[in-house]
């Protein structure tokens, strides 16, 4: 297996040249062959995995231990900085956050990181400025607004990173907590084309340069081809979403430089449409897989109508603000923060059929499971 990757924070067209190639066994070198052999147990263990995937929540994650002093915090504001507030996923995690600080007497301000340091630290100092309660930041590398967001710390001002690792031998604590979210979610489109294909994929991933923590998810997913489908070729592309007149035809360049891939997958859906573009552009549209994770109505729309997207993996971004929630009020009451987890779930023509692709049933989270860590979050804040 030969990588090359160039990370965060070379955001540059370079990034778009930049490949990856994961060959299957029997290939040798740095250069992607398709092997000829299918695991028989490869392929009956994803779809195991599949079925598991694919399957509701039927209970939620929802921390034990009461916050106590919320009461105190009454009227006061959080600030929440998405990397790219355009990203739907972040649009649905701002929503029910908004909803769940009402339901705690706070308030909430969206600042747009627009995928830019000097746009995050901007919102970082703006929250500075306001006297926030605590500042949560959505898939924003620390690194990136590393200045301003150590100024809010010494000012007491509470931070959570949430979609993001936490550095090697970092312990979260009140003045700073990382929630790393949803973090296999790339491994399971990788069981999931295991499945679909029947062990034999020509895959092409296309994977987020923006942050260390994107890349760390496909990264992890690698080892499923490699040990589970000696069949699979794998060829890995990095994109960012600070190019994003790029992505159609960067979509079409890789397909066309691989004749024979039969999937794609694109990491966040905010490269979705493109993609497709790229992919109709490319003239193979009828001979592509396609998948995306963070997915939102737009994924599961397009999954549900007659298009390229085959698979989506979406994460519940209702669930996802509550406890983004609770963790920073955690912090601001000097409860300490505990482990909190988002619940995701694959969908595929499988099990699409009965989903309501409907933002209202996308903000209930009814995609999921049922509502009910919405009281017993609201119970542990002591206002229901």
């Amino acid at each position: 297996m030969a990588l090359t990757r160039r990370g965060w924070p070379a955001l540059a067209t370079a990034l778009l040249l930049a490949s990856a190639v994961l060959a299957g066994c029997g290939s040798g070198g740095g250069t992607a062959s398709s092997g000829s052999t299918v695991s028989a147990s490869g392929l009956s263990t994803a779809e195991k995995k599949v079925a598991a995937l694919q399957a509701g929540v039927s209970d939620y994650p929802v921390p034990t231990t009461d916050v106590r002093g919320v009461a105190g915090f009454k009227g006061r504001k959080v600030y929440y900085i998405p990397f790219l507030q355009q990203i739907p996923a972040f649009a649905d995690a701002a929503r029910s956050m908004r909803e769940a600080l009402a339901r705690a007497g706070l308030s909430q301000q969206v600042c747009d990181g627009k995928a830019q340091p000097s746009a995050i630290a901007a919102c970082v100092q703006q929250a500075i400025a306001a006297d926030a309660a605590g500042i949560i930041l959505e898939a924003v590398p620390y690194g990136m607004a590393q200045n301003a967001l150590d100024t809010a710390k010494d000012k007491g001002i509470p931070i959570v990173v949430a979609d993001q690792d936490p550095p090697a031998g970092f312990t979260n604590s009140n003045q700073v907590a990382y929630i790393p979210g949803a973090t296999t979610q790339a491994s399971a489109i990788a069981w999931w084309v295991i499945a679909d294909s029947r062990g034999k994929a020509d895959l092409i991933i296309t994977e987020s340069a923006d942050n260390p923590s994107a890349t760390k998810y496909v990264t992890d997913s690698l080892p499923i081809y490699k040990k589970y489908c000696p069949g699979c070729t794998v060829e890995v592309k990095v994109i960012t979403a600070s190019t994003p007149a790029l992505l159609a035809s960067n979509a079409s360049s890789n397909i066309l430089a691989n004749p024979k891939a039969t999937y794609y997958f694109t990491q966040f859906e905010d490269s979705l449409q493109p993609t497709i573009q790229g992919i109709q552009q490319s003239g193979r549209a009828s001979g592509i897989s396609l998948s995306v994770t963070a997915g939102s109505v737009n994924g599961l729309g397009l999954l549900k109508g007659d298009s390229a997207v085959k698979a989506v993996v979406a994460v519940d971004m209702a669930y996802a603000g509550y406890a983004m929630t609770d963790q920073i009020l955690r912090m601001m009451t000097s409860s300490g923060p505990v482990e909190e987890t988002f619940p995701m779930r694959l969908f595929t023509e499988q099990n699409i059929a009965g989903i309501k692709v409907t933002a209202a049933a996308q903000t209930s989270g009814e995609w999921f499971g049922d509502a009910s860590f919405h009281e017993d979050f609201a119970r542990l804040w002591g206002v229901s």
